[in-house]
């Protein structure tokens, strides 16, 4: 690679990191990605910090009587934003929605109600976050809030309030920022919904259980690391993986799906429950793997469905399930199996389910899974013209 283009790409925030050649990479070293996957326990017990801070920002969510609640973000920030959407009325008892950052930009239409803009973006600093943050401001006269894992980026100087969580991101592919952030998203949810005494029972069970999640992923990595592994080395000559996934777990579905886009290089597709029998039917074939997102809850027995389907067809499966799991374990090829954790809270452990099989997945192939394709001249450039230097 020529000694400019290394350089350029130095430049790139987080998300080129330059390696020795080995004859074979699957015996390369650990790279970057996994040491973010690994570090995540301690991260989200670190979470716990920024209580205060956030339980301020609820305050005045509460205190300035705002109805609706506007999320918004890119890539993996946009699915974080669907799931808040989905969990603060459940929690809070407010109005909320989602849209990808220049869907919003582009196409927003302001509702009959108080509202609030909340963005979600790792770096801070994607054009579209910031120049749907400017619009909110200019022309929607909306208050900003921003979730962010960088200290000082942009988004500070235009939202009204910043909650910053640096996490020291090594690899290109959203890993830790993702379940962080959902920590800090479910921690305001559940102080905004504290205080307006929606659903107490439920907040307490889930404030329990949130306080547990870190001990429970630490445990998923020590004890199913190896079982990942395996896994992926079955399923990585597939063409392709249909992810699926319902209620709080299509933003489980979509951030795997994306993830093992990202980290193998290997096309995939999220489905919600119902969508997948309906929609996917044609394209089960032998080397196209069916993977479903299957914790206890309203989607399970349609869950159950789409493995049977799967199989009827030849399709190959994969069930991510608690522990214990007696229905669709039996039925999978595959199963990975993870601490018993709450529906509305799995997509926090689900999501670093999805980031270890992305990662097996793409060492057995041989893929570098830290760069984004960059480490080929075609993607950086392609990486350069998406976003100019400066833009995210």
């Amino acid at each position: 690679m020529p000694k400019w283009l290394e350089d350029e790409l130095r430049r790139i925030p987080l998300w080129y990191h330059i390696r020795e050649a080995t004859d074979d990479p699957r015996f390369s070293p650990p790279f970057h990605l996994i040491e973010d996957v690994h570090r995540q326990p301690a991260l989200l017990r670190q979470t716990f910090a920024l209580q205060d801070q956030l339980s301020v920002l609820a305050e005045r969510i509460v205190a300035e009587t705002y109805e609706h609640l506007v999320f918004i973000g890119c890539g993996s920030a946009f699915y974080t934003s669907l799931l808040a959407s989905f969990v603060f009325p459940r929690l809070t008892g407010l109005k909320a929605e989602s849209m990808e950052a220049w869907e919003f930009y582009n196409y927003w239409q302001p509702p009959n109600s108080k509202t609030l803009l909340i963005i979600q973006s790792a770096t801070g600093a994607s054009f579209e976050v910031l120049e749907a943050a400017k619009r909110a401001k200019t022309v929607f006269k909306l208050p900003v809030f921003a979730l962010t894992n960088t200290a000082n980026s942009p988004i500070e100087s235009i939202a009204d309030v910043t909650v910053a969580y640096p996490t020291g991101q090594k690899a290109g592919p959203d890993i830790c920022v993702v379940p962080t952030r959902l920590m800090l998203m479910y921690l305001i949810a559940i102080e905004v919904g504290k205080q307006t005494k929606f659903d107490l029972s439920l907040l307490a069970r889930l404030a329990e259980g949130l306080k547990m999640l870190p001990d429970n992923v630490e445990r998923f990595l020590q004890e199913q690391d190896a079982v990942v592994q395996t896994v992926a080395k079955r399923h990585y000559q597939q063409t392709c993986f249909f992810v699926v996934g319902g209620g709080p777990n299509w933003f489980t579905a979509l951030e795997t799906a994306l993830k093992i886009e990202e980290e193998s290089r290997t096309p995939c597709r999220a489905y919600q429950t119902a969508d997948y029998p309906h929609m996917a039917i044609s394209l089960l074939a032998p080397d196209r793997t069916t993977l479903v997102i299957a914790p206890p809850g309203p989607s399970y027995d349609r869950l159950h469905t789409c493995v049977r389907t799967a199989k009827v067809a030849g399709s190959p499966t994969i069930s991510v399930v608690v522990e214990g799991d007696e229905r669709i374990s039996l039925e999978a090829e595959d199963i990975i199996p993870v601490p018993p954790v709450d529906e509305l809270l799995f997509p926090i452990i689900g999501t670093v389910v999805g980031q270890l099989f992305g990662y097996y997945l793409g060492v057995a192939k041989g893929v570098n899974p830290d760069t984004l394709g960059t480490d080929q001249l075609s993607h950086a450039r392609a990486w350069l013209t998406a976003f100019p230097f400066g833009t995210h």
